[in-house]
């Protein structure tokens, strides 16, 4: 199945993660920055004591050496360490970059058990394990990397905030939003934003792109809690501007705007999951519009959470902003693909069912006969083209004319329809369950056509 045609169609609508290659350089950027910090003091804020050794970094030396020289030699063995895990992320190995990691931390931690490099390693698996969508396992990393470095550096210092951040992170995507509001708004402090004192925003001014994300997630935060969609835009705005920031500090590819994504992306398929439609459409243009942020209003990205929309719109019965939103989806796609890729089959497959919905039995019967044959036989794709069934007994219904046939025949052909409607309904539901929201669109629209059958 094309990825991108899976990631349209999946009722949990979660955007793709970065390309790896970009992935990797975030998290080789990361964890360079963050072990020099650990290896030297936090440089950010001054209270370090610098590569001598002496300080609350060190770590305990060997017989015959110094432990600034132990500390090296530990700083040495942990950036090849990291070199290996980055050489897997770029692979596409994520499982063995995290593997990779922990072995280092099984290994070293009984040898430098006070020893803060360590903590950055917890902090680099935990980043690793949460683009892997395991937050449990990913929390519980960022908590000893979290103890670890405020207990060397301290409650105030900015590289505690980024542990906080990660920590905070962690317990969102665990959906523990209080602990992680708590724990992002501490962040969001040292870092410079509200509450800040003036030594922890000067000592934040080189590293906007962690205030952004924090400010990211405690926007995020208020999200899941917002009923109504007048709530969910008035977040847009400040959701916007921290994305934005995050793209300046990372690049669009970067792992950390690519999580946070994926995040906000989770709580849009939550809001979907609502009865209030409001709440579902308002989330979806949101993400659009964050997409937009990222990649461009006509990126492919932003095309995909538009052909979402569609859906979305024509799910719930509104048929004409569904294909209008699908043709805005399909005319950004088309600058980028031929016309027979499968995004652009796909949203042809969406305006068919638009089409039968509305009664167009022609416009139906000639685009879904080609996305079924289009997706036929293609594995996950075969929702497609049993969604493409239902549409064209839409329209084998809405075929019939009152005008040619008696009454008695019109209504045995329009009955025979609707069995074959009900039929494919219940096979669609088999297989992507009764809840999924194309199945309860195809229910709306066998309601409506039994009433016009009666």
């Amino acid at each position: 199945m094309s990825r991108r045609v899976s990631q349209a169609q999946d009722s949990v609508m979660m955007p793709e993660m970065a390309p790896r290659a970009a992935a990797a350089r975030s998290f080789a950027t990361s964890s360079a920055a963050s072990s020099a910090a650990a290896a030297g003091g936090d440089a950010q804020d001054g209270s370090g004591t610098g590569g001598t050794g002496s300080g609350p970094g060190s770590s305990p030396g060997g017989p015959g050496s110094g432990p600034g020289e132990a500390r090296m030699s530990l700083g040495e063995a942990l950036n090849r360490l990291v070199d290996a895990a980055i050489e897997k992320v770029e692979s596409g190995s994520l499982d063995e970059a995290v593997s990779l990691l922990k072995e280092g931390l099984t290994t070293f931690e009984p040898l430098f058990p006070n020893s803060p490099e360590l903590g950055e390693l917890h902090n680099q698996a935990a980043l690793l394990l949460l683009f892997q969508n395991k937050p449990e396992e990913a929390a519980h990393h960022a908590e000893v990397s979290l103890e670890a470095t405020r207990r060397h550096f301290g409650s105030s210092s900015v590289l505690t905030a980024h542990r906080l951040l990660r920590l905070g992170v962690a317990r969102f995507a665990q959906g523990k939003m209080a602990d992680a509001a708590g724990l992002l708004r501490e962040a969001y402090g040292i870092l410079g934003g509200e509450a800040a004192t003036s030594s922890s925003s000067a000592a934040a001014a080189a590293d906007p792109g962690s205030r952004s994300e924090a400010g990211f997630y405690l926007d995020a935060v208020a999200l899941a809690h917002v009923r109504d969609a007048g709530g969910v835009e008035a977040l847009s705005g400040s959701l916007r501007d921290n994305v934005r920031g995050l793209k300046e500090a990372y690049g669009a590819d970067s792992m950390i705007l690519s999580l946070a994504l994926a995040q906000h992306s989770r709580l849009v398929h939550g809001g979907l999951e609502q009865a209030d439609f409001g709440v579902g459409e308002a989330l979806l243009k949101q993400q659009i519009a964050l997409l937009g942020e990222v990649s461009g209003p006509d990126s492919e990205d932003a095309a995909v959470a538009r052909y979402k929309l569609a859906t979305y719109y024509y799910a719930n019965d509104m048929l004409v902003d569904a294909g209008g939103a699908v043709r805005q989806a399909a005319a950004a796609l088309r600058a980028m693909y031929p016309d027979d890729h499968d995004m652009l089959v796909l949203c042809r497959h969406r305006l068919g069912m638009i089409c039968a919905a509305q009664g167009d039995h022609r416009a139906a019967t000639q685009l879904l006969q080609g996305s079924r044959k289009h997706f036929s036989g293609e594995g996950g794709q075969g929702m497609l083209a049993k969604e493409a069934d239902i549409g064209l007994a839409m329209a084998r219904f809405r075929a019939v004319d009152p005008v040619r046939e008696s009454t008695a025949r019109r209504l045995q052909l329009q009955q025979e329809a609707l069995e074959a409607l009900h039929k494919e309904i219940e096979a669609l539901a088999e297989s992507i369950g009764h809840g999924h929201m194309l199945v309860q669109g195809a229910t709306r629209y066998y309601g409506q056509l039994s009433k016009i059958a009666r």
